[in-house]
Protein backbone atom coordinates (compact mmCIF):
# COMPACT_ATOMS: atom_id res chain seq x y z
CA UNK A 1 0.00 0.00 0.00
CA UNK A 2 1.28 3.15 -1.06
CA UNK A 3 2.28 5.38 1.79
CA UNK A 4 1.90 8.88 -0.75
CA UNK A 5 -1.22 10.81 -0.14
CA UNK A 6 -2.82 12.20 -2.95
CA UNK A 7 -4.96 15.65 -1.81
CA UNK A 8 -6.03 16.40 -4.88
CA UNK A 9 -8.48 13.76 -5.21
CA UNK A 10 -10.26 14.79 -2.22
CA UNK A 11 -12.20 16.77 -4.11
CA UNK A 12 -13.52 13.84 -5.34
CA UNK A 13 -15.10 12.99 -2.31
CA UNK A 14 -19.10 13.53 -2.17
CA UNK A 15 -20.92 16.30 0.66
CA UNK A 16 -23.52 14.13 2.41
CA UNK A 17 -25.16 17.11 3.10
CA UNK A 18 -24.84 19.05 0.16
CA UNK A 19 -28.32 18.57 -1.12
CA UNK A 20 -29.85 19.65 2.23
CA UNK A 21 -28.85 23.09 2.77
CA UNK A 22 -31.08 25.77 2.06
CA UNK A 23 -31.12 29.46 2.37
CA UNK A 24 -32.15 30.57 5.73
CA UNK A 25 -35.66 31.79 5.85
CA UNK A 26 -35.92 35.59 6.85
CA UNK A 27 -37.46 36.48 10.30
CA UNK A 28 -41.53 37.50 9.61
CA UNK A 29 -42.45 40.81 9.49
CA UNK A 30 -43.86 42.10 12.55
CA UNK A 31 -47.44 42.49 11.81
CA UNK A 32 -48.06 46.03 10.58
CA UNK A 33 -49.06 48.20 13.83
CA UNK A 34 -47.40 46.51 16.84
CA UNK A 35 -46.59 48.14 19.36
CA UNK A 36 -43.11 48.07 20.28
CA UNK A 37 -41.68 48.31 24.18
CA UNK A 38 -41.21 51.33 24.67
CA UNK A 39 -44.86 52.04 23.03
CA UNK A 40 -46.45 49.65 25.09
CA UNK A 41 -44.54 51.28 28.49
CA UNK A 42 -45.98 54.81 27.27
CA UNK A 43 -49.27 53.04 26.91
CA UNK A 44 -48.94 51.98 30.59
CA UNK A 45 -47.55 55.19 31.94
CA UNK A 46 -50.55 57.04 30.16
CA UNK A 47 -53.10 54.64 31.79
CA UNK A 48 -51.69 55.04 34.88
CA UNK A 49 -51.86 59.06 34.69
CA UNK A 50 -55.36 59.13 33.57
CA UNK A 51 -55.87 56.30 36.61
CA UNK A 52 -54.97 58.90 38.57
CA UNK A 53 -56.91 61.58 37.10
CA UNK A 54 -59.87 59.78 37.18
CA UNK A 55 -60.15 59.60 41.28
CA UNK A 56 -58.78 62.62 41.76
CA UNK A 57 -61.19 64.10 39.21
CA UNK A 58 -63.93 62.07 41.30
CA UNK A 59 -62.84 63.91 44.60
CA UNK A 60 -62.52 67.56 43.45
CA UNK A 61 -65.96 67.22 40.69
CA UNK A 62 -68.14 64.77 42.46
CA UNK A 63 -67.66 64.25 46.63
CA UNK A 64 -65.11 64.48 49.36
CA UNK A 65 -64.91 64.75 53.12
CA UNK A 66 -66.48 67.74 54.60
CA UNK A 67 -63.96 67.09 57.46
CA UNK A 68 -61.02 66.60 55.34
CA UNK A 69 -59.14 69.46 56.74
CA UNK A 70 -60.03 69.01 60.07
CA UNK A 71 -58.48 65.36 59.97
CA UNK A 72 -55.38 64.55 61.43
CA UNK A 73 -52.18 63.75 58.81
CA UNK A 74 -51.49 60.51 60.51
CA UNK A 75 -55.28 59.45 59.87
CA UNK A 76 -55.22 60.58 56.19
CA UNK A 77 -51.89 59.13 55.72
CA UNK A 78 -53.42 55.48 56.88
CA UNK A 79 -56.63 55.37 55.25
CA UNK A 80 -54.42 56.30 51.99
CA UNK A 81 -51.33 53.45 52.63
CA UNK A 82 -53.57 50.60 53.80
CA UNK A 83 -54.95 50.06 50.54
CA UNK A 84 -52.29 51.57 48.04
CA UNK A 85 -49.99 48.92 49.75
CA UNK A 86 -52.77 46.12 49.05
CA UNK A 87 -52.57 47.29 45.68
CA UNK A 88 -48.97 47.41 45.20
CA UNK A 89 -48.66 43.51 46.42
CA UNK A 90 -51.83 42.94 43.94
CA UNK A 91 -49.64 44.77 41.21
CA UNK A 92 -47.28 42.07 42.16
CA UNK A 93 -49.10 38.94 40.16
CA UNK A 94 -49.47 41.20 36.96
CA UNK A 95 -46.00 41.90 36.39
CA UNK A 96 -43.58 39.44 38.13
CA UNK A 97 -42.40 37.54 34.54
CA UNK A 98 -41.80 34.65 36.66
CA UNK A 99 -39.59 31.72 35.23
CA UNK A 100 -38.97 31.73 31.25
CA UNK A 101 -40.88 35.13 31.01
CA UNK A 102 -44.73 33.15 32.04
CA UNK A 103 -45.62 34.52 35.26
CA UNK A 104 -45.87 33.65 38.34
CA UNK A 105 -46.93 29.90 39.47
CA UNK A 106 -50.83 29.98 39.82
CA UNK A 107 -50.71 28.94 43.82
CA UNK A 108 -48.67 32.41 44.14
CA UNK A 109 -51.10 34.12 41.86
CA UNK A 110 -53.95 33.07 43.99
CA UNK A 111 -52.56 34.05 47.37
CA UNK A 112 -51.37 37.61 45.51
CA UNK A 113 -55.32 37.68 44.55
CA UNK A 114 -56.64 37.00 47.96
CA UNK A 115 -53.73 38.57 49.94
CA UNK A 116 -54.65 42.62 49.64
CA UNK A 117 -57.95 42.08 50.66
CA UNK A 118 -56.92 40.19 53.63
CA UNK A 119 -54.05 42.36 54.37
CA UNK A 120 -56.86 45.78 53.61
CA UNK A 121 -59.45 44.35 56.65
CA UNK A 122 -56.96 43.80 59.04
CA UNK A 123 -55.42 46.73 58.48
CA UNK A 124 -58.62 48.33 58.95
CA UNK A 125 -59.79 46.25 61.85
CA UNK A 126 -56.14 47.52 63.71
CA UNK A 127 -56.56 51.22 63.48
CA UNK A 128 -60.35 51.92 62.59
CA UNK A 129 -62.67 52.95 65.35
CA UNK A 130 -65.73 50.50 65.68
CA UNK A 131 -69.27 51.51 64.08
CA UNK A 132 -71.22 53.53 65.97
CA UNK A 133 -73.89 55.13 63.02
CA UNK A 134 -76.99 53.67 62.44
CA UNK A 135 -78.30 53.03 58.59
CA UNK A 136 -75.52 50.17 58.66
CA UNK A 137 -76.28 48.60 55.89
CA UNK A 138 -77.72 51.11 54.04
CA UNK A 139 -74.71 53.20 54.55
CA UNK A 140 -72.81 49.89 52.92
CA UNK A 141 -74.95 49.66 49.93
CA UNK A 142 -74.74 53.63 48.86
CA UNK A 143 -70.34 53.16 49.44
CA UNK A 144 -69.97 49.86 47.40
CA UNK A 145 -71.79 51.43 44.47
CA UNK A 146 -69.96 54.35 44.65
CA UNK A 147 -66.88 52.04 44.57
CA UNK A 148 -67.56 49.94 42.03
CA UNK A 149 -67.45 53.24 40.12
CA UNK A 150 -64.25 53.90 41.07
CA UNK A 151 -63.03 50.34 40.44
CA UNK A 152 -64.81 50.20 36.89
CA UNK A 153 -62.66 53.13 35.29
CA UNK A 154 -59.12 51.85 36.26
CA UNK A 155 -60.11 48.29 35.48
CA UNK A 156 -61.18 49.35 32.32
CA UNK A 157 -58.16 51.40 31.52
CA UNK A 158 -56.06 48.04 32.54
CA UNK A 159 -57.85 45.80 30.20
CA UNK A 160 -57.32 48.02 27.34
CA UNK A 161 -53.10 48.47 28.07
CA UNK A 162 -52.53 44.83 29.19
CA UNK A 163 -54.51 43.43 26.22
CA UNK A 164 -52.63 39.90 24.69
CA UNK A 165 -49.93 40.68 27.68
CA UNK A 166 -50.22 37.55 29.34
CA UNK A 167 -48.74 34.16 27.69
CA UNK A 168 -49.80 32.28 31.07
CA UNK A 169 -52.14 32.00 33.96
CA UNK A 170 -54.07 34.86 31.84
CA UNK A 171 -57.37 34.96 34.30
CA UNK A 172 -55.52 35.07 37.42
CA UNK A 173 -52.94 37.67 36.37
CA UNK A 174 -55.89 39.32 35.62
CA UNK A 175 -57.81 38.67 38.60
CA UNK A 176 -54.57 40.41 40.73
CA UNK A 177 -55.11 43.68 38.17
CA UNK A 178 -58.40 43.65 38.89
CA UNK A 179 -58.07 43.46 42.68
CA UNK A 180 -55.69 46.39 42.42
CA UNK A 181 -57.98 48.86 41.33
CA UNK A 182 -60.58 47.71 43.78
CA UNK A 183 -58.33 48.79 46.06
CA UNK A 184 -57.04 51.96 44.50
CA UNK A 185 -60.67 52.81 44.90
CA UNK A 186 -61.05 51.86 48.14
CA UNK A 187 -57.74 54.55 48.80
CA UNK A 188 -60.20 57.12 46.88
CA UNK A 189 -63.27 56.36 49.04
CA UNK A 190 -61.17 56.78 52.32
CA UNK A 191 -60.71 60.60 51.35
CA UNK A 192 -64.63 60.47 49.81
CA UNK A 193 -66.66 59.30 52.58
CA UNK A 194 -66.20 60.28 56.53
CA UNK A 195 -67.91 56.95 57.98
CA UNK A 196 -64.46 55.56 59.05
CA UNK A 197 -65.83 52.43 61.39
CA UNK A 198 -63.74 49.08 60.89
CA UNK A 199 -67.10 47.38 59.35
CA UNK A 200 -68.09 49.85 57.18
CA UNK A 201 -64.95 50.36 55.51
CA UNK A 202 -63.69 47.04 54.98
CA UNK A 203 -67.46 45.94 53.48
CA UNK A 204 -68.07 49.51 51.91
CA UNK A 205 -64.91 50.44 50.60
CA UNK A 206 -62.79 46.98 50.38
CA UNK A 207 -65.28 44.41 49.12
CA UNK A 208 -64.62 45.64 45.33
CA UNK A 209 -60.63 44.36 46.39
CA UNK A 210 -62.49 40.67 45.97
CA UNK A 211 -65.62 42.17 43.44
CA UNK A 212 -62.34 43.56 41.27
CA UNK A 213 -60.91 40.56 41.12
CA UNK A 214 -63.78 38.35 40.20
CA UNK A 215 -64.49 40.49 37.50
CA UNK A 216 -60.89 40.29 36.03
CA UNK A 217 -61.21 36.73 35.70
CA UNK A 218 -64.12 36.02 34.79
CA UNK A 219 -64.71 39.22 32.33
CA UNK A 220 -61.21 40.88 31.35
CA UNK A 221 -59.17 37.31 31.56
CA UNK A 222 -59.76 36.40 27.47
CA UNK A 223 -58.71 39.55 26.88
CA UNK A 224 -55.37 39.96 28.64
CA UNK A 225 -54.81 36.33 27.34
CA UNK A 226 -52.12 36.27 24.30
Amino acid sequence: MSRDLDLERLAEIPDPFGGAARPVAAAPPMPAGSPTRRDVRRRRAVAAAAVLVYEVGWLLVVEHRADLSELPGTSIAIGLLLPLVAAAVALVGCRVPGRRGLGAPVAWLLSLCVLPAALFALGTLATSPPDTEGHFWSLVVRCMGVTALLTAGPLALGGLVFRRAFAAASQWRTAALGAACGAIAAATMSLACRHSGALHVILGHGAMILVGGAVGALVLGRVTRA
